[in-house]
């Protein structure tokens, strides 16, 4: 019998066993005696705020998904993060265990591999509303912007490593983390050969797109509404962990597309494009590629609810994913536009 993985458990075994590593590796910081852990989200990793007994926030507990990350590229992640910090891009910091390491390992019986866990920084504030998108998309756009020219210029250190969402993996069905988007269950035979014909086409187009470095660099690649908390002092930008190599317009379809099709799309990507270029030129010749970074969203999209299928995230978001990728790769491949 093939073992069962980790995202293959029922969600409710899931976040037991990550509880437990929490529960762990929380010992191992100089935390005060009777901290206690909430679970804030369970999805890529799991998420726990560290709690004084008085109630006080300490950070943020990550344990992170098996295979996922490294050690190496969790502290590429935060030498990222602190370098976009120390030019005004606002960042969580980072708190260090008791022997001064930023990332620990810790082990449980109930896991067959050792989980890394690390703590950042707790933030007061929140996310925009519901009632603050299209200014949450101004300023998606500077904040991406400022990340895309700090990304151009800057040497990443020697050692550096984060993973790529581009050709290489996306379209090569080579992510260890992410299906191969032809893959998921959920497409018909008519959606399955229409996304491999599609991705034939998005590689030939990329190719020609190209990959200088006022195109391609290090990109935060989930940057949504949802990962800015906004506090008394400003905006902060959160969640890192998917931070890796890409094109830079991949930044805004990642949190374009799930309004693709909607009456707010148009408003939003202009909203998002006012901000982006308040601090980046981006040319109206760059920006008829959107398109293009929306399809590949979506293989991103199909690949990652298909390697976690038994998820209610999956659930929730595979009939629209199934939906925008038909369309976004039916107007692909006729050559249309799909700004909409």
């Amino acid at each position: 019998m093939t073992p069962v993985t980790f995202f293959e458990l029922p969600i409710e075994q899931q976040i037991a066993r990550a509880t437990a590593a929490a529960q762990q590796a929380v010992t191992l910081y100089d935390f005060p005696d009777g901290v206690t852990l909430d679970l804030l989200k369970h999805r890529e990793n799991t998420v726990f705020a560290v709690i004084a007994p008085g109630g006080r926030k300490l950070g943020a507990l990550r344990v992170h998904a098996p295979v996922y990350q490294t050690e190496a590229s969790i502290l590429s992640e935060f030498q990222w993060m602190q370098a976009l910090d120390e030019v005004g891009v606002r960042t969580p910091g980072v708190v260090a265990a008791r022997n001064g390491a930023l990332v620990v390992s810790v082990e449980i019986p109930e896991l067959p591999e050792p989980r890394l866990c690390d703590v950042l920084e707790w933030i007061e504030g929140r996310p925009p509303g519901d009632e603050d998108i299209v200014a949450s998309f101004h300023t998606l756009g500077e904040l991406q912007a400022r990340c895309h020219k700090h990304a151009s210029r800057w040497s990443p250190p020697a050692g550096f490593t984060r993973q790529r969402w581009d050709d290489t993996t996306l379209l090569a069905g080579a992510h260890h983390t992410v299906a191969p988007a032809w893959d998921n269950w959920a497409l018909s035979a008519e959606q399955r050969e229409l996304i491999l014909r599609c991705r034939d086409a998005l590689r030939e187009r990329l190719a020609r797109w190209g990959k200088d470095r006022e195109r391609y660099g290090i990109i935060h690649s989930d940057l949504m509404p949802e990962n800015l908390i906004l506090t008394d002092d400003g905006v902060r930008l959160i969640d890192f962990d998917d931070a890796g190599f890409g094109w830079y317009l991949y930044d805004p379809a990642s949190a374009l597309l799930y309004y693709y099709g909607t009456d707010l799309y148009e408003t939003l990507l202009q909203s998002w494009l006012s901000g982006y270029r308040s601090e980046r030129q981006l040319s109206d010749e760059d920006l008829v590629e959107m398109p293009t970074f929306l399809l590949l969203r979506c293989f991103y999209a199909l690949g990652w609810l298909h390697a976690r299928r038994n998820s209610d995230t999956a659930a929730a978001f595979i009939a629209p994913v199934v939906m925008w990728s038909t369309e976004i790769a039916t107007r692909f491949l006729a050559g249309e536009g799909t700004n909409r």
